[in-house]
């Protein structure tokens, strides 16, 4: 405590009392002030019978003041004595009564504005860091700034010089000069002017100002929109609910708990004394109905759509949702346009419930005004909710904000609207497929469904017939009716007819027709099209846009996945899909077994040992009846991962193999498609179980399903790790613990790792989920490597913490020549600080700020404070302003300081290069 209660000194009060003076006492945190509360007038205020609040800077708040402030007032009794009147007021005001006023009268005659906040209690420009502490006349706050006065303005220092000394309104007196008004505010008055902040100008959607700037008429109609004809001080705001401006309009006053409002903006800053006038600071530029003619267009272009999917995640949820292309949000999408969309419901991953379009460059739907965005489709409201309302090749999408009139928007009162008009491009192939100049061909586009079971096939090279599984690569193009031949791999054909020809039994048939898993091919040809040595064009067979892994025949497809086959060249190692001449593009549908659960997991050669677990804990019986059920099959090679003692005690303890294998079923059958749209799941012994999608992959409890397959009586879905119930003892790796949501951490390194591996790093935290937002596709993905400058979102259970600095303070850095740099885009961006030290925001992001109005970065918010499970907040948002610096442009902190190990999110205006 900074400040206890002190004996009484004898004071004026009676013997036994103790004063506000007899506080203060021979404190060493308040030598200054006391001292010069001793030598002033207020002596006999502080030590008399009338109560008093006084706000009491400590020693520590007047050495914080600008070099030579303490010197001048101590050399100017006058000027002291207003600054100590000006920390005094009438009556007991403790924290409580702080919190519900906004402006309190001092005893030096001025208004001092009260604001509280999450951080605490502000009086001007200053904390309460500690409050209530109590005297028989009165109490006193501990603040952490000394509060100046407003000054008496001084002769000539009219509205125009008073802004320009006060250095945050750059924007509007450039405006004022640009209307021919600075003149008129430089006249004898009085005025009001509710100055909007440079911040506040850079709030603006894009092209605002310039349209402003370009028309003479509408931007005088806007500055006199925030001029009155009249000095209204702040006491004077609170009993009037109109101004009339010199615009003409009338402009509303609203005053509330959280401050007073003129228009849309709220006063930050009041009472700052002009010598013809009065001004009051503003954080947002007030707009007249009537200033511009027509609506301000964001947005007036064609955009291009590509068939596929995008992925985003909704202001008020942490999960990522797929949509469509081909809809009106896929058209707002790829305007570059900054949006905010909310979800209303649960298990919307497909989009499939009610969705809000909340925000476009961040002008927000306003529930007080009634303004809001509407969307409309060729000059008619659209029918379905944003992002359900499907567009085609030259459809007109007006976005309006407007307020609404017999359900339609009332678009004559319009003030913002974005035009897009869409154009389909034909694409063929995946992402990065062929420009449409080529000569190319395609053989197949649609989409297929497997059925569990065998293909018989004799390849090209061999005299002999063998199966393969229709669940591979190989069985996806068997089932599209393409002709299609293969031939064995050379250094399998000697070995297969070798050891054939030495096994030969009476049913050597069904030896040689056995299940080819294993077995390797070389596609040769589709529709006799055939591989080229000559031209060196082959067939290359690609899965989800990347190279297929294995040889043709053995690599395994689930549902959703994407195959192209393409005729081409090779360079790098890779298919040069921009030579291609043929494709065939086959996406899988679904998987389907004709069995039940056990004999479908039977016929899939990689699922034994689960087999054989469930028939030694007696499951089998239960899993093949008629209630449907979705059941988690490990792999043998999950199985393998476990430590050989925890495979020989779950095989010889049935009770703890039954609950190890229950813990893998699911109630219900659940789809791929019903998989993605949740976030959980619930199983036989009532655990549930998280589920999470990002891109094509779906994970349960952080563990990959590899394949989905439809069977009679519910869903297989094949993992690649055993799932491991809480309690059973068996080690759980990076597994969640089921019934937990856990908590998200936002970190960055600032330096580059000798090893940046994900496993290596991370090797002994127990995560559920980590991932990185790429800015340049707009998609969450799965990380692999840990890198210098990108900031990454790391999940971990309930209570459980993470905490970057410790992590990765003794990790290895590596040695090198220049410091590391990454390429930036527009919109936002998660970064991590450049340097090892906390350091300003305008000095960490130095190379992406040139000092002009075309610096690359315009906002940034963080770090992130985690909550309970998925809650937190971001600490502090932070503005670039016009003139280039951040520093005195921020929200929550005199000064936005960057830390190294923490994540921040930064928006981009252009592209740029960030080191």
């Amino acid at each position: 405590m900074l400040l206890n209660v002190a004996a009484c000194t004898g004071s004026a009060q009676e013997e036994g009392t103790t004063t506000i003076l007899d506080l203060i006492g021979d404190n060493e945190n308040f030598v200054i002030i006391a001292g010069a509360f001793n030598n002033s007038s207020l002596i006999n205020v502080l030590t008399g019978n009338e109560t008093h609040t006084v706000f009491l800077p400590t020693d520590q708040a007047f050495e914080n003041m600008s070099e030579g402030t303490l010197e001048e007032l101590t050399a100017d009794p006058a000027a002291l004595e207003q600054v100590l009147l000006y920390h005094v007021t009438n009556g007991t005001l403790m924290s409580e009564d702080l919190a519900n006023v906004s402006n309190i009268t001092t005893l030096q005659g001025s208004q001092l504005p009260v604001n509280a906040t999450e951080e605490g209690i502000f009086v001007g420009n200053a904390k309460v860091i500690q409050a209530n502490v109590t005297a028989d006349n009165g109490v006193v706050h501990v603040i952490d700034t000394v509060l100046i006065p407003p000054e008496s303005p001084l002769e000539g220092n009219d509205i125009i010089e008073t802004a320009t000394q006060e250095g945050n309104f750059t924007t509007l007196l450039l405006a004022f000069g640009a209307a021919n008004l600075t003149d008129t505010l430089k006249g004898e008055g009085p005025f009001t002017l509710f100055a909007p902040t440079d911040e506040a100008f850079s709030a603006l959607p894009n092209g605002t100002i310039e349209a402003l700037l370009n028309d003479t008429d509408a931007l005088n109609n806007v500055l006199l929109y925030h001029v009155a004809n009249e000095s209204l001080m702040a006491e004077n705001l609170t009993n009037v609910s109109n101004i009339t401006t010199l615009q003409g309009s009338e402009l509303p006053v609203n005053v509330t708990e959280e401050g007073v409002f003129i228009g849309n903006a709220q006063v930050t800053v009041q009472d700052i004394n002009a010598s013809n006038g009065v001004i009051h600071a503003i954080d947002a530029v007030l707009i007249p109905e009537e200033a511009v003619e027509g609506p301000i267009e964001l947005y007036n272009d064609t955009v291009d759509l590509t068939e596929g999917n995008f992925t985003f995640t909704p202001e008020n949820s942490m999960q990522t949702y797929t949509v469509d292309n081909f809809t009106d949000i896929g058209a707002l999408n790829v305007t570059g346009l900054q949006y905010n969309v909310s979800v209303q419901g649960v298990n919307l991953t497909n989009m499939t419930n009610m969705s809000v379009l909340e925000g476009i460059e961040g002008i927000r739907n306003n529930n007080e005004t009634g303004i809001m965005w509407f969307v409309y489709i060729n000059g008619t409201r659209a029918e379905e909710d944003f992002g359900m309302n499907p567009v085609s090749n030259g459809t007109n999408l007006n976005f309006w904000y407007t307020t609404e009139e017999n359900g339609e928007a009332a678009i004559e009162n319009a003030t913002y609207v974005a035009n897009v008009t869409v154009a389909i491009e034909e694409e063929i192939g995946p992402e990065s497929g062929p420009e449409p100049e080529q000569n190319l061909t395609e053989l197949y586009n649609d989409s297929v469904s497997l059925i569990q079971g065998n293909t018989m096939f004799m390849p090209e090279n061999s005299t002999q017939s063998y199966r393969v599984n229709n669940f591979t690569d190989f069985g996806v193009l068997a089932v599209t009716g393409l002709e299609f031949n293969a031939s064995l791999m050379q250094n399998m054909t000697g070995n297969m007819t070798q050891s054939m020809a030495g096994n030969m039994t009476g049913n050597q048939t069904g030896n040689m027709t056995g299940n080819m898993t294993n077995m390797s091919f070389i596609l040769q040809s589709i529709e006799g099209i055939k591989n080229n040595n000559t031209t060196g064009e082959k067939w290359f067979v690609y899965i989800n846009g990347e190279p297929a892994e294995e040889n043709f025949g053995i690599n395994p497809v689930s549902s959703g996945d994407n195959l192209s086959f393409w005729y081409t060249t090779e360079e790098g190692g890779e298919a040069a899909i921009e030579n291609a001449t043929y494709v065939a593009n086959v996406t899988v549908d679904e998987l389907i077994a004709r069995a039940n659960i056990i004999p479908a997991a039977q016929n899939q050669t990689n699922l034994t040992t689960f087999v054989n677990a469930v028939q030694t804990a007696n499951l089998t019986q239960t899993l093949n009846g008629t209630t449907p059920y979705t059941v988690c099959i490990p792999n043998n090679e999950a199985f393998d991962k476990l430590p050989a003692e925890t495979r020989s005690q779950l095989m010889n303890n049935t009770t703890l193999l039954r609950e190890v294998l229950s813990y893998h079923v699911l109630s219900g059958r659940f789809t791929r498609e019903q998989l993605a749209s949740t976030s959980n799941v619930t199983n036989i012994q009532g655990n549930v179980l998280q589920v999470n999608t990002i891109g094509n992959n779906i994970k349960i409890q952080n563990v990959n399903i590899t394949q989905i397959i439809i069977v009679n009586n519910g869903v297989i879905c094949i993992i690649d790790e055993v799932l491991v119930p809480p309690g059973s003892g068996i080690p759980a790796g990076n597994q969640t613990d089921g019934n937990q949501t856990g908590g998200w951490y936002f970190f960055s390194i600032p330096f580059e790792a000798n090893n940046t591996s994900v496993d290596y790093l991370l090797s002994d935290v127990n995560y559920t989920f980590l991932i990185y937002y790429n800015a340049s596709t707009r998609l969450f993905e799965d990380v692999s490597d840990i890198e210098p400058l990108k900031a990454y979102w790391i999940n971990v259970p309930n209570g459980t913490e993470f905490n970057a600095s410790e992590q990765f303070s003794s990790v290895e850095k590596k040695q090198i020549i220049a410091p590391p740099s990454l390429q930036v885009y527009p919109g936002w961006n998660a970064l991590g600080s450049p340097v090892n030290e906390t350091v300003p925001a305008e000095a960490a992001f130095i190379i992406l700020n040139n000092s002009s109005l075309n610096s690359s970065y315009v906002k940034i918010v963080g770090p992130w404070v985690p909550g309970n499970n998925t809650t937190g907040y971001y600490q502090y948002v932070g503005y670039n302003s016009l003139n280039g610096t951040i520093g005195e442009n921020q929200l929550g902190a005199d000064e936005f300081e960057v830390e190294p190990y923490e994540g921040y999110w930064v928006f981009i205006r252009q592209e740029n290069l960030y080191g």
